[in-house]
């Protein structure tokens, strides 16, 4: 989709474990040197709705969700709970990330136990942590009705160790249809680096697995670890900043390069408006200046992707605690939606599945800030137990809108609706695009999703494509609302009939579907 001129001073964005203060130092003063643009009310109150003239299809396997966190005893305990099965469910995600991120690297499928080698970072872990196998997940995958993007373990495990795994799927009865090569090995973690020097070496690695798993599994779509590498402040990085072109000149016959966008909101200068654009800003960053380097051919996968927050690796750990609000569901909705309308993309997995309030049971793998990425509360910190949180809300009607085969396109106001938006990551400072529309069409039926980021409603008329008497639900809090964190917190969901127009209230996000 076209993206309307901002004011754009520094682009980019830097990885979920940032790399030393020198690098968030840098994105806050890149940031904090420019003050967001005032912006003019629009010279009208009713805006134009248009259909873009590029389609692209799509299936229920486009979205899905990070199989994490499965790190602590708590949480491991919950993914064996069918209550927790029956809430993930009702999201809708087509795809499950199996057995998550970094967690695949230090993990045996067998046994479900991890690997306790220091370096890891997962000593003492297996401490009266049930295991999760891969029967296990064989099973939360066929109650949830989910695809698995079987994420190898590619550090700590064997090429022939991983084809007996997925052996023992298709056994299981599991699709063996995406298959993820590592999780971040561009990250600088010392097993990473020992295994991978490069990118080059990584490619050169993974040429002979992917010969391998196309040797036995023909059918199977293949996706190997890139690096989100817009940032210009990757450069004070080596091994970061030729990561990419190292594999793209090195890989042989991958399908998809997959990415990990996370932002930051500035704890300093953000507000709320900051918070609800964050999602369309970092999505702009990662179309214009990453996914346009893919080699022919090649597709994007987005295997995690979240707002993020105050985490136990410094300098992260100096940001506070975020609370994810109505606003932060709306900013990931944000993303998602524009992800979807991408056809260099194929695949957007967000995370995470299960998490909660930081806690000493919850933490692991570097994360302490953990709310803020929850699709479903854990009840730690006094959250609900499988409370639907603010990501629920926002990414249920848009998974639900996906079906067997659909074509999708964009809807544009004829004027842009923008508002001040501060982020350290993507380093940002300008107006973010405070509406993303799309169009769904399967069969005869006609959907449309519509979200207003901005602080005030706008009324729309509607195009010709999506006119006439039409149901349409609007989900709306006040963009400070935590649902499933605070008592009393929820989103409202209100059902009525439109045809020419449609008020879009501030900070909602709506559904149109023929009646």
């Amino acid at each position: 989709m076209p993206h309307s001129n901002v004011y754009r001073d520094v682009g980019g964005s830097v990885s979920r474990r940032a790399f030393g203060l020198g690098l968030l130092g840098g994105a806050a003063l890149a940031v904090s040197a420019v003050t967001p643009t005032a912006l003019a009310d629009p010279a009208a109150d009713t805006y134009r709705l248009t259909a873009g003239q590029a389609f692209r299809t799509a299936d229920q396997e486009f979205f899905g969700v990070n199989g994490a966190r499965i790190i602590s005893a708590e949480n491991a305990r919950q993914w064996h709970d069918p209550a927790f099965h029956d809430a993930l469910a009702a999201v809708g995600p087509g795809l499950i990330r199996v057995q998550g991120g970094t967690t695949s690297q230090w993990i045996d499928w067998r046994t479900g136990l991890f690997d306790e080698r220091e370096s890891g970072g997962f000593a003492g872990r297996n401490d009266d942590r049930p295991p999760l196998t891969l029967s296990d997940w064989a099973g939360i995958l066929r109650r949830t009705g989910a695809t698995p993007v079987f994420d190898l373990n590619v550090v700590t495990s064997t090429l022939d160790d991983q084809l007996d795994m997925l052996r023992e799927a298709r056994r299981l009865g599991l699709p063996v249809r995406y298959v993820e090569l590592g999780n971040e090995l561009w990250a600088p973690m010392a097993a990473y680096t020992a295994a991978y020097p490069t990118g080059a070496d990584y490619g050169r690695a993974m040429n002979v697995w992917i010969t391998a798993l196309r040797r036995e599994f023909p059918d199977v779509r293949i996706g190997v670890s890139a690096v989100d590498d817009s940032s210009p402040l990757l450069s004070a990085l080596p091994r970061l900043a030729t990561w990419n072109r190292g594999l793209y000149d090195t890989i042989r016959d991958a399908d998809a390069a997959v990415f990990h966008p996370y932002w930051i909101v500035d704890p300093v200068a953000a507000d709320i408006a900051s918070t609800a654009g964050g999602g369309a800003v970092t999505w702009n960053a990662l179309a214009e200046q990453v996914l346009r380097d893919l080699p022919a051919g090649m597709r994007a996968w987005v295997t995690e992707y979240n707002q993020m927050g105050k985490e136990a690796t410094p300098p992260l750990d100096r940001l506070p605690a975020v609370q994810q609000t109505w606003a932060v569901g709306l900013g990931v909705a944000s993303f998602t939606l524009r992800a979807l309308l991408d056809p260099r993309v194929e695949l957007a997995v967000v995370h995470c599945a299960l998490n909660g309030a930081p806690t000493t049971t919850t933490g692991g793998g570097g994360t302490t800030n953990q709310a803020v990425h929850a699709l479903i509360s854990d009840g730690s910190g006094g959250s609900q137990l499988y409370g639907r949180t603010a990501l629920n809300w926002a990414l249920t009607p848009i998974y639900r809108s996906m079906a067997d085969v659909t074509t999708v396109r964009a809807l544009h106001l004829d004027q842009a609706v923008r508002t001040p938006a501060a982020l350290i990551s993507p380093p940002y400072a300008g107006a973010a695009e405070a509406f993303t529309g799309a169009e769904l069409v399967t069969g005869d039926r006609v959907a449309a999703i519509l979200i207003n980021t901005s602080d005030r409603p706008l009324r729309i008329t509607l195009p010709p494509s999506v006119t006439g008497a039409r149901d349409v639900t609007v989900y709306t809090a006040t963009p400070t609302a935590a649902p499933a964190f605070v008592p009393g917190d929820t989103v409202s969901e209100t059902r009525a009939t439109v045809s020419g127009t449609i008020d879009l209230p501030a900070y909602s996000e709506a559904v149109l579907h023929r009646g």
